[in-house]
């Protein structure tokens, strides 16, 4: 009762905030530690504003319990209350440097507070420490001026014995923390020693997946002056030639002069390809031919070969001057490719200058030579001629082929197939008559899914051409295999059942499409997790360097994505066709 009665007594002296600290003090207390933050920096000593409270224990920044905002924030403004409402002094005026005021004087120091009282801001805070206190042993005193806090045990009595319940609990049961490991980074080529390292090392980064940049690599090599030689010159010039950075070629030809490194026949070889590349042939033509007629009779086989090529398409912007009396402008094309007239004429000067071939070279002709060839008479509408050469060149062969080989033939085989066919049942039939005519010259000629793609490619404007198409594809998958059938033959399939009006049809080979696409996509998945392919990105071979065009990435996927949407068109619009004839 006496303690009862002291309590009692000491309520009038306290606000009705701090009660309900203390209540939400001791409740919080009953369930976790608590941990005080000393916030006396925000408590100035001296500092001239009054605290002043709502009805309710509100304060002034509308917070209820804990600490006011109106304590901890010494710079707020304080607002009266109406004269009506009864007012709770403080005990102990901390906060304020003026005396307690009486009830006589309220109403004058109110409207003294009202004409504008300013705050002075409180001073920058410091850092404090943390220390751990019982709330239960907290006195009303304590509550309000937190300055005079003991640091208290180091932790809560009723803390449960962490450490002894560690001890009890076996060591894999306990969780563990996982370090954090950052992404490797590519490693850095290493440091060659020799000048046959640094050839090799270029050839690694160049045929790795993905492929170093050719600025990484003119840096890398740059980086070793004392172990340039013309082989690897030659390896980055062919690497800047595939990029069609032509700026880039001259640069190192122009270090080559330099570096007084003599060039050979491959140095030359990629001089002209790349003077043919970006649209300088006639140029690159007149210093051969003042070559032949200053050191030789002949022109090398590979040089001669390369006057064969065209422009990259899309890689030569030229500036086009156009007067026609009344507007003239200036603006920047694309490099096209050389009149048919044009064409003729350098295969005339070609054929006119024939290379220089030893009697082993003529035993065995590189069917480059012959796909450069037939593809020349091609183009200039030499049918016969071309199909002369070709069978010749194939009777000429082994008995038995080589993978490389069989598919450098069926190339040859594909330019008869693509080259001026129409669109239509004639050419269709046609090139079926070629292609069986070329495949018998030899037994180990079969088709391919690019032989069936270009097939298809003949249907596009035929009378029911999914069921053709049908037929075709049909008739091959017995006689070769289902790997007669790639994602392009599918593609060009389907569009040919959504040109015919059957667009349920083109959509089951759509699904078909789709399964062999999740299929992929889970092998790769799992040959990522299992890494199975690891190692296997510098076994690419430079040959992919001497190939003007090269596939897109992507580029069949967004065709599918394409043909799904005239899919979808198509079967909407059947749809509605149906319901208007219902």
């Amino acid at each position: 009762m006496r303690h009862h009665a002291s309590l009692t007594a000491n309520l009038p002296s306290l606000s009705l905030a701090s009660v309900f600290q203390a209540a939400a003090g001791r409740a919080w207390a009953r369930t976790r530690p608590t941990r005080a933050y000393h916030r006396s920096s925000l408590r100035t000593e001296g500092a001239s504003s009054t605290v002043s409270t709502s009805v309710g224990g509100h304060d002034v920044g509308g917070a209820v319990g804990g600490p006011s905002s109106s304590q901890t924030r010494a710079s707020h403004a304080s607002v009266s209350l109406p004269d009506a409402l009864p007012r709770v002094q403080p005990s102990r005026p901390a906060l304020a440097t003026h005396a307690p005021r009486h009830p006589s004087d309220s109403a004058s120091s109110d409207t003294a507070d009202n004409r504008g009282r300013t705050s002075i801001p409180s001073r920058p805070p410091t850092r404090r420490g943390v220390t751990f206190v019982g709330v239960e042993t907290l006195s009303p005193h304590d509550f309000e001026h937190p300055r005079s806090l003991s640091p208290g045990s180091p932790a809560y009595e009723s803390d449960p014995p962490w450490e002894d319940i560690r001890a009890s609990v076996p060591a894999e049961c306990l969780p563990h923390a996982v370090p954090f490991t950052p992404p490797k980074e590519p490693s850095a080529l290493p440091h060659p020693s020799t000048q046959q390292e640094l050839v090799q090392n270029l050839v690694d980064a160049i045929t790795a997946d993905p492929p170093t940049s050719l600025s990484q690599a003119l840096s890398y090599h740059a980086a070793h002056p004392a172990l340039h030689s013309t082989a690897s010159f030659n390896l980055l010039i062919r690497y800047a030639v595939r990029c069609a950075s032509f700026g880039t070629v001259a640069d190192l030809l122009r270090q080559m002069v330099r570096d007084r490194l003599p060039g050979n026949t491959y140095t030359r070889v990629l001089r002209v390809r790349a003077m043919v590349r970006s649209g300088h042939w006639s140029t690159a033509w007149m210093e051969e031919t003042a070559r032949l007629r200053a050191n030789g009779p002949g022109m090398p086989l590979p040089v001669w070969l390369e006057f064969f090529g065209s422009v990259k398409r899309g890689a030569i912007l030229q500036r086009v001057s156009r007067n026609d009396g009344r507007t003239k402008e200036d603006r920047a094309e694309f490099l096209q490719k050389p009149d048919p007239t044009v064409a003729a004429a350098r295969m005339h000067a070609l054929l006119q200058h024939r290379p220089v071939v030893s009697a082993d070279e003529w035993q065995a002709v590189p069917p480059r030579v012959i796909h450069a060839l037939v593809r020349a008479l091609l183009v200039q509408g030499q049918r016969a001629a071309a199909i002369e050469m070709t069978r010749l060149y194939f009777e000429s062969l082994p008995r038995e082929l080589d993978e490389g080989l069989r598919q450098a033939c069926l190339a040859i085989i594909h330019l008869h197939m693509d080259s001026g066919r129409a669109r239509n049942l004639s050419a269709h039939f046609s090139a079926l008559e070629t292609l069986f005519a070329f495949l018998d010259m030899h037994h180990c000629f079969e088709p391919t899914p690019t032989t069936v793609f270009l097939l298809l490619r003949t249907l596009k404007s035929t009378r029911r051409c999914g069921e053709r198409a049908d037929k075709l594809v049909y008739s091959f998958e017995r006689r070769w295999g289902p790997n007669i059938l790639d994602d392009r033959v599918r593609r060009r399939w389907a569009s040919l059942w959504v040109k015919q009006g059957n667009p349920h049809r083109a959509a089951r080979i759509a699904a078909i499409q789709s399964a062999l696409d999740m299929q992929e996509t889970e092998r790769r998945a799992e040959t990522d997790v299992t890494g199975a392919q690891a190692g296997k990105g510098r076994t690419r071979r430079l040959g992919w360097l001497d190939v003007p065009t090269a596939p897109r990435k992507g580029k069949e996927g967004w065709h599918w994505r394409l043909l799904r949407r005239r899919i979808w068109r198509a079967q909407v619009r059947r749809s509605k066709e149906l319901r208007l004839h219902r």
